[in-house]
């Protein structure tokens, strides 16, 4: 086996001082071996919840105001639009992380670089290899998404985000940082997605919770459609859709009835916990039981609307199993008062882990039949209702289905069920909506508040991005910040 002398530990040191990041290190060991280096890409993915804040930003929040418990400070500025998301003198764990998670990324491609492995090693070089770049383009993918404006032709000269590239660039700009222009960072994105795909490609996956070639094509998929680049996105997400089923959930109804419907997914027992996580791809970013919209009491809770996408007029009331995920089930209107219609029952309470959904197979048939409705030939239009119905199929009930029709959706009608469907099925999952928001035109939102107050996010608001952190600012005095 060869090994690797130059020693990665001075680097993996790199003192918290440094604004741009405020990495600690899993571990202090000395990578020489590629499963070493395996070990400290294992240590960048993210620890911790990136994105589920934004959803209070989004009209898939409400504000409950009966509701006994009040929201924690910091987490009022997202629900009101506040100029800057952060509180005074508090650090941006958003951007910390992500740029933590590059970091780790960087070090490894670094060393990488210089490095010919042995046969016996060149399948887990590649896997790692491959793993690291997908990790870097997802991570600037949320970044760009966040602290810069949409994709669009007049934004692509517009500032972006910093884009260090290698570890180097950590210690050389640990001030002035300079942000690069969106396209560049959309550029670097793809490049890193599609030598992801080279190594991972024929490669056994080794955890749901790192990249492997499928969840790298969701990936691919969503930044694909975000680019608008339609027959692309059908490619990568068709890859998904054919390598793993949907999981039906029908299979739950056995359980449901045991259970009782206010029961069956309140207390330890989440939405996930049944077969519905075999569908997921990829689970990221820390313990998603303590999200904050599982709670009865507490403020902030999915927006009826959501339960109302499951409650349709021209179904039967309990056709959608997916009002589980959104529905209170009080046992007296008293309760649904102080407890709102909705409470969040994905993840279960504090005794059993789980983690936040980065990826999934339904989002490769709500991505591929949004691209084929905006292709929108009459072929397109036929497949893209197919895959709206074989989602529907695995989400409603056996007895009560009944797939839509071609000409119950003329015109525009298809694409508006297609966004309906893809807002419903990804609720709260890896901060779709915010990102969703931003490309579909940043609409007008007014969320009620407290005192009777009501704040509006207005049509095409400078505030659908996020301000650049206050230690950033400080730390790179003359980066622009973001319009307000």
């Amino acid at each position: 086996m060869k090994y690797i002398h130059t020693l990665l530990l001075p680097v993996l040191l790199l003192m918290a001082s440094c604004d741009l990041l405020d990495i600690q290190p899993v571990n202090r060991m000395v990578p020489v071996s590629v499963a070493d280096y395996e070990s400290v890409l294992l240590g960048g993915y993210p620890r911790a919840e990136f994105f589920m804040r934004t959803e209070l930003a989004t009209d898939n929040v409400y504000a409950n105001l009966n509701a006994t418990n009040a929201p924690a400070a910091i987490n009022e500025p997202w629900f009101v639009w506040a100029s800057t998301h952060l509180l005074p003198d508090a650090e941006d764990a958003y951007w910390n992380q992500l740029y933590s998670s590059i970091y780790y990324a960087n070090s490894v491609l670094d060393q990488f670089a210089g490095m010919t492995p042995e046969p016996e090693e060149k399948a887990l070089f590649e896997t790692v290899r491959g793993e690291a770049r997908a990790l870097r383009a997802y991570c600037y993918f949320y970044l760009v998404n966040l602290y810069a404006d949409t994709y669009e032709e007049a934004n692509l000269d517009k500032p972006g985000v910093p884009m260090p590239l290698s570890a180097e660039d950590v210690h050389q700009h640990t001030q002035n940082n300079a942000r690069v222009p969106v396209g560049e960072v959309w550029e670097q994105i793809d490049k890193d997605l599609e030598a992801a795909a080279r190594d991972l490609s024929g490669k056994p996956s080794k955890s749901l919770y790192r990249f492997d070639y499928i969840s790298l094509q969701a990936l691919r998929a969503r930044v694909y459609l975000f680019t608008r680049r339609y027959d692309e996105a059908i490619a990568a997400a068709s890859d998904v859709i054919a390598a793993r089923p949907l999981f039906n959930m029908n299979d739950m109804q056995e359980y449901i009835d045991d259970q009782g419907e206010r029961y069956a997914f309140a207390g330890n027992t989440g939405f996930i916990d049944r077969g519905y996580k075999d569908e997921v791809l990829f689970f990221v970013g820390g313990r998603a039981n303590t999200n904050i919209y599982y709670y009865s009491t507490y403020t902030f809770k999915p927006d009826p609307a959501l339960l109302d996408l499951c409650y349709r007029a021209e179904a039967d009331s309990a056709r959608d199993y997916r009002r589980y995920i959104f529905d209170s089930f009080a046992a007296s209107p008293t309760d649904r008062v102080a407890q709102g219609p909705t409470v969040y029952h994905m993840f279960a309470t504090q005794e059993k882990y789980c983690y936040y959904i980065g990826f999934k197979v339904s989002e490769a048939y709500v991505t591929r039949a949004e691209a084929l409705a905006r292709r929108n030939t009459g072929q397109d239009r036929d497949n893209a209702l197919r895959d709206i119905n074989a989602l529907l199929a695995a989400r409603h009930k056996a007895s009560l289905y009944a797939p839509l029709a071609a000409a119950d959706l003329p015109g525009d009608q298809l694409l508006a069920r297609v966004l309906e469907e893809r807002r419903l099925e990804l609720a709260f999952d890896g901060g779709l909506r915010w990102f969703d928001l931003r490309r579909l035109g940043k609409p007008a939102i007014t969320h009620a508040y407290k005192d009777g107050n009501t704040y509006s996010l207005a049509q095409g608001d400078p505030r659908y991005v996020l301000q650049i952190p206050f230690s950033e600012q400080e730390n790179s005095p003359n980066m622009p910040l973001n319009p307000r």
